[in-house]
């Protein structure tokens, strides 16, 4: 049996938290720090949910300062290992115009690939409304894989509702073995989010969202929502569908969009809006956060998300 949204500690994230070097042009870089889960926990911090994190980071400068930034956007750092002797991964995001980028990594061997969950991070995700993962925290390394499937397990006995965005990153790992990964968790799963880019890799061909939502429901997944870029996204849950627009905004930085996305969606369940309006709340967060460079920086706060939303109501 579920937890009633608001009975539990809120949003708990697990995955790899990173220190991030964004474009500040002319040769520069700012640093930051981001991580799918990074961009989930504190973009739900900012949105007025309580949130905690999973995952390990170095005994080193990054992983201290990433550990102290995430105490003062007043997230729950508890579940965050420090692991001596190994490194906090890193990466960098090089700007290409009109919200395009690419990444730079350095993270083979970080100390989150080999994350072992402690008693106390399971016990995090075991109180929590919802935990979320991705494809990213199982392909990181094989012991970071059978920790994500191990937290998903304990989470789904509990009564916690398990997110799950695909995530699939080519550079991390071949199809095959993210399918794989994703048959390993999809018993555990009651939210399952992609975008139709991360589809087409994993699948080939040109499905849109509808035929993907289609097929997901098919799998048995109870909720499905497709990311679909400019076109918006499409989400399917207890029979009803939905398509929500995506907002229009003077793009600088995509990156965290889809983490934004996800936080913003979980936000608005946890605060008992329904569907529709909770994806509503997704693309607006997702697309504020597009307006500044990196993957927290844009990240807005209720108030402004709120604002945004009653602006476009009122036009």
């Amino acid at each position: 049996m579920k937890r009633e949204a608001g009975k539990g500690t809120g949003i708990v994230a697990m995955g790899e938290p990173m220190a991030e070097f964004s474009d500040a042009g002319e040769g520069r870089y700012e640093l930051s720090f981001s991580g799918d889960a990074v961009n989930v926990a504190v973009s739900a911090a900012r949105l007025g949910a309580p949130s905690s994190i999973i995952g390990a980071v170095g005994d080193d400068y990054f992983g201290h300062n990433l550990l102290d930034h995430l105490k003062q956007e007043g997230i729950n750092t508890d579940g965050l290992s420090v692991s001596r002797g190994g490194f906090t991964g890193i990466y960098f995001i090089t700007l290409l115009g009109k919200g395009e980028h690419v990444f730079t990594y350095y993270r083979k061997g970080s100390s989150a690939s080999s994350l072992s969950l402690t008693s106390r991070q399971l016990e995090i995700v075991e109180k929590g409304d919802f935990f979320h993962f991705s494809g990213i925290a199982q392909a990181i390394g094989n012991e970071a894989r059978r920790s994500a499937r191990e937290a998903a397990r304990r989470a789904h006995d509990a009564g916690v509702t398990v997110s799950y965005d695909v995530n699939f990153r080519p550079r991390l790992w071949n199809r095959r073995r993210a399918l794989n990964a994703l048959r390993e968790v999809a018993g555990l799963v009651d939210i399952i989010i992609v975008s139709t880019e991360d589809w087409h890799l994993l699948h080939g061909g040109s499905d849109d969202e509808k035929s993907i939502a289609r097929q997901l429901r098919d799998e048995g997944f109870g909720t499905v929502i497709v990311k679909a870029g400019a076109r918006g996204s499409y989400g399917i849950n207890v029979g009803r569908k939905v398509t929500q627009r995506s907002y229009q905004v003077k793009a600088v930085d995509a990156t965290g969009a889809g983490d934004a996305y996800d936080a913003g969606f979980l936000c608005g369940l946890l605060s008992g809006y329904d569907f529709a309006s909770s994806m509503k709340y997704a693309s607006m967060n997702a697309a504020l956060k597009c307006t500044k460079k990196g993957g927290i920086r844009g990240l807005p706060t209720r108030r402004r998300l709120e604002a945004a939303i009653s602006h476009e109501r009122n036009k």
